[in-house]
């Protein structure tokens, strides 16, 4: 019995080692991938060593109910007071813009200049306005988060609160099934806790073993393209789409409160992502396809909770709640310009043309009033 068992345990090596060095693809993890200057970097002149090793760098902190960055000096990235810097801005100005968002907002894959707030400081100084805007930005932060960070801004009269949102209402609520998002520790792409027995245990499996055999790379992947229940269960799905629905508007009313409160306007704006444009191009789909940066189940989670979002915001807005989406911000593009770095994060001209559509939508026709 013991030598059949290792006869067929041997096969089985044999075979996972074929797999492995002759037919596995391989993917490239997130700052693999972004090191080999994908289309989105191509031409960009802030590219180079150092810029990965800072961007790769620069956070780094503790998350409780929020993230908490520790400050960071360098050539492409600033963080003061635990928020990332906008240049350009006036020295003495009129008005705040005040930006609240997750990572995307944060903008981890670009220089200073090139954040989303950047890009709209300029736009407002183009048209003559001393206006600054300010980015409260912070990795892993859903609308919940947002509005416990607004809480520690002291406002003005006259100041803009802007929520730019919808991913991590998704990604953490949704498809990770966390009641409250990020909260205490590091995020997880893959919710374990979420996965089927088998895949728990193929998870187990590799890393007691995976300096010592083949079948357990094969565990690993196979572990790599588990979906969790929160996207393979109807009823799981239903429930936590129903719960991100009830948190997304209950933060967005507060939000609005308080800026009304201390006589500041608010609008909010739902983000694009790759499950929001009207077509793929084929780059999209090879880096949608690798699951170390895009873990199966995330669109069947995007497309059944982004038109719950878009939903909720539009009842509120009857209520007088300004909303706009530009989740379709990059659909317009010329073909071949590449701005998503996976299923969410872009480079500097998507932040580019993010500003644009928040200019042209909302600001522009403000200041018209």
């Amino acid at each position: 019995m013991f030598v059949s068992i290792a006869f067929a345990y041997g096969l089985a090596e044999l075979g996972a080692w074929i797999w492995v060095s002759k037919f596995r693809p391989e993917h490239l993890t997130r700052w693999e991938f972004r090191a080999t200057q994908p289309p989105p970097y191509q031409g960009a002149d802030y590219f180079g060593e150092d810029f990965l090793a800072e961007a790769e760098s620069c956070v780094s902190g503790r998350i409780s109910r929020i993230t908490e960055l520790n400050d960071f000096k360098g050539r492409y990235f600033n963080i003061v007071g635990g928020y990332r810097v906008t240049t350009d801005a006036p020295a003495n100005s009129d008005r705040r813009v005040l930006l609240f968002g997750g990572s995307t907002l944060f903008g981890q894959e670009v220089p200073d200049r090139h954040t989303i707030a950047s890009y709209l400081q300029r736009m407002l100084n183009d048209e003559g306005v001393r206006w600054q805007v300010l980015n409260f930005g912070l990795p892993g932060m859903n609308a919940a988060q947002q509005t416990l960070i607004l809480k520690q801004v002291s406002l003005e009269p006259g100041d803009i609160v802007a929520y730019y949102h919808g991913v991590n209402d998704i990604y953490y609520l949704v498809f990770g099934g966390y009641r409250d998002g990020w909260v205490g520790g590091v995020p997880a792409l893959r919710p374990v806790q979420k996965l089927s027995a088998f895949h728990k245990w193929l998870h187990k499996w590799h890393e007691r073993l995976k300096g010592h055999s083949y079948t357990a790379q094969i565990a690993l992947d196979i572990y790599q393209r588990g979906q969790p229940n929160t996207v393979t269960d109807a009823a799981e799905l239903e429930r936590v789409l129903a719960h991100a629905d009830a948190r997304f508007r209950a933060a967005i009313v507060e939000g609005q409160k308080l800026s009304v409160a201390a006589g500041a306007a608010f609008v909010h704006f739902l983000q694009p992502t790759a499950y929001s444009s009207s077509a793929l191009s084929a780059y999209e789909q090879i880096i949608l396809e690798n699951p170390l940066q895009t873990a199966p189940g995330l669109e069947l989670a995007f497309r059944s909770g982004y038109p719950r979002l878009d939903r909720a915001a539009q009842e509120l807005e009857e209520s007088g709640i300004a909303y706009i989406d530009i989740s379709d911000a990059f659909d317009d593009r010329p073909a071949g310009n590449e701005v998503l770095l996976d299923f969410c994060h872009v480079n500097h001209e998507g932040n580019r043309l993010v500003a644009k559509r928040m200019m042209d939508s909302y600001f522009l026709p403000l200041m018209a009033r």
